[in-house]
């Protein structure tokens, strides 16, 4: 019944025009339908629907955990070291952290990254995190990048680091938070070049709102069109002093010959 009418609310842009009234309208149903219908939505969706409101938040947050279990849902990590350096992690869900209400993510299988440390060569970042999975509806989520911008890894020293960085979700600032050790060259490689530092992620977590659809659909699409718009248009092109003289020099030369025309001749 409810599988046929209910589509993922962030599929258009007129969906987000009507969210308001979308919203109202499945206030006004009890929670038990509600909690029908919210079993029935995909991870996108979810995250939109939590987005909402507060009784949303508290009714998907279970469905929103039970979709990040599926085996099939993994979180993407990208870093990014002198855009030479790309290599990516994979996240398997943990577990849900009741004391922070974080989601907890491990590596599903442990990868080392080769950075570098050097006064001449710029800090590795934290570039990307997407979501990745084989389910059609929510494959879209893998070109969403949930960052807001690329956070910086510490690799002077060696170490476990815990690094929390800030995100901004609807006015509300929140935090994630990404796990990692830094080790020497292992003894049986030979080191390419001085300042080689071997890092390891081990953890990120964050908050639900982390997986917050990122600004509005609509907004989106005008700046992208004004933008295309601005790159059509022909700038105007500043006249080198010797054309500007050039060019005045003509309009004095018409002036004078339309005076001419219009002084009589005297006989």
């Amino acid at each position: 019944m409810f599988r046929n009418s209910i589509v993922p609310i962030t599929n258009t842009a007129a969906a987000v025009v009507s969210k308001k009234a979308f919203t109202l309208s499945l206030l006004s149903l009890p929670n038990e339908i509600l909690l029908i219908i919210f079993e029935m939505l995909d991870i996108a969706s979810l995250f939109a629907v939590s987005d909402t409101c507060t009784l949303f938040n508290a009714l998907s947050c279970e469905f929103i955990i039970q979709s990040f279990q599926s085996p099939d849902v993994t979180l993407r990590l990208s870093f990014n070291q002198e855009y030479k350096l790309k290599p990516h992690v994979e996240f398997q869900f943990s577990h849900f952290d009741k004391k922070t209400h974080n989601l907890v993510f491990k590596p599903t299988t442990e990868k080392t990254i080769k950075f570098y440390n050097s006064a001449v060569v710029r800090k590795p970042t934290l570039s990307t995190a997407a979501l990745v999975t084989g389910n059609n509806e929510t494959c879209r989520l893998a070109k969403e990048n949930f960052l807001q911008k690329a956070s910086t890894l510490s690799i002077k020293n060696y170490g476990t680091f815990n690094e929390t960085h800030m995100i901004t979700r609807n006015d509300h600032q929140s935090s994630y938070n990404i796990l990692y050790t830094v080790s020497p060259t292992p003894e049986n490689i030979v080191p390419t070049r001085s300042g080689e530092r071997w890092v390891t992620p081990t953890e990120f977590s964050c908050p639900i709102e982390f997986f917050y659809p990122q600004g509005n659909s609509i907004s989106k699409m005008i700046m992208k069109l004004f933008s295309k718009q601005r790159k059509n248009m022909t700038p105007t092109k500043k006249l080198s002093k010797r054309k500007w003289a050039d060019r005045k020099a003509i309009e004095a030369k018409k002036y004078e010959m339309d005076q001419n025309e219009l002084t009589p001749v005297s006989n």
